[in-house]
């Protein structure tokens, strides 16, 4: 059988191919050329390639800065620094240079030559944990603070904290959010008006088909709504239905050991089907996040009784990593006592600290 070379599969398939330097000590002691992105429309865009991922290249522009390119739009890239491509098939390809088109780049391996597409590239540098090394920490914590004094003091703190460590095989979720609200006037004691918390702790394990097993610990207390604490610990099967940034989606159905303790109530404990939604979209613009985080558990032995906890907000950017955040947090139980209102509803507005 005919052994193909690097250049002649070049031929056969005429394409712009994957560039390889022969040599490191071959460099040059000067800045190497800018990196340039061809479009469709025929302009070339000067700058630095910085990675890409969901069909999207991001690139910096000497001229419009950060920039988000679909693949369908480019025609070509060029690239004279260090690269790392990670491919749908997980194949990894590092190269100290990169030069391919929209058609086919072939690469060299032990077995002969694979070729590809741009369609076939899933990261473009992908970030360290994506290759398996260690974890990717992202969060969001939101505060919400108000004093005032005067003819009525009053002091607000409003908190919610949202923080994930994620792997290729495992994932650690913490979230925890609360109100401690107070007024004091002139002719009287200090008087808490709100005093609540909410507190989960997850941990996923990822399967094959963007499935994954997990557990979950859940507390709450509410001292207005009469509820002394929740506590609840799960078990589901979670299943990720999409994970674009414009679109991300997923549902968490399990089994709960629920333990309720409301005052002026006997403690209650059941068994009961619980489940966790998550929603998240950039719609809105791609440094935007909307969201809907929804937790409930249906009593498995009395279908009256449903607890239900949704979080519907979006953040918006003020600067790198400071942004506004607004929520609303409805918090539905059935079983609250006959002179509590089954439906509590909370706006939040605050300032938040992305990482």
């Amino acid at each position: 059988m005919k052994r193909f070379s690097y250049s002649s599969a070049k031929t056969l398939l005429g394409t712009i191919t994957l560039g390889l330097c022969m040599s490191a000590g071959a460099q040059s002691q000067a800045d190497p050329p800018a990196d340039t992105i061809e479009l469709i429309d025929g302009s070339v865009i000067s700058g630095q390639l910085l990675g890409g991922s969901f069909a999207q290249i991001v690139f910096e522009s000497d001229a419009a800065g950060k920039l988000s390119i679909p693949f369908e739009k480019v025609v070509a890239i060029e690239s004279h620094q260090p690269i790392v491509l990670k491919l749908f098939d997980d194949r990894v390809i590092r190269a100290p240079s990169l030069k391919l088109s929209q058609g086919q780049f072939v690469v060299m391996t032990a077995s002969g030559v694979q070729s590809y597409t741009l369609a076939d590239i899933d990261k473009i540098n992908p970030k360290p944990w994506i290759l398996g090394q260690g974890y990717n920490w992202n969060g969001n914590l939101t505060l919400a603070w108000e004093v005032q004094s005067g003819n009525t003091s009053k002091s607000e703190l409003d908190y919610a904290l949202d923080s994930v460590w994620e792997s290729l095989t495992t994932r650690y979720t913490l979230r925890a959010s609360g109100e401690l609200d107070s007024i004091e006037s002139q002719t009287s004691d200090k008087i808490k008006t709100s005093d609540d918390y909410t507190i989960i702790g997850k941990t996923d394990r990822f399967l094959a088909n963007n499935a994954y097993m997990g557990a979950y610990l859940y507390l709450e207390a509410d001292e207005f709504a009469h509820l002394k604490q929740r506590l609840m610990f799960s078990g589901y099967y979670g299943k990720q239905w999409h994970s674009t940034p414009k679109f991300r989606f997923s549902t968490e159905p399990g089994l709960a050991y629920v333990s309720d303790d409301h005052t002026g109530l006997e403690k209650d404990q059941y068994f009961g089907f619980s489940w966790i939604l998550n929603v998240k979209s950039n719609v809105l613009g791609q440094s935007t996040q909307s969201y809907l985080n929804q937790v409930g558990v249906w009593n498995l032995e009395d279908n009256t009784d449903i607890v239900v906890n949704t979080r519907i907000g979006i953040t918006v950017p003020l600067l790198s990593k400071i942004a506004l955040n607004a929520e609303l947090k409805l918090e539905y139980d059935s079983g609250a006592p006959a002179d509590i209102e089954a439906l509590d509803q909370t706006f939040k507005f605050g300032l938040g600290y992305r990482w």
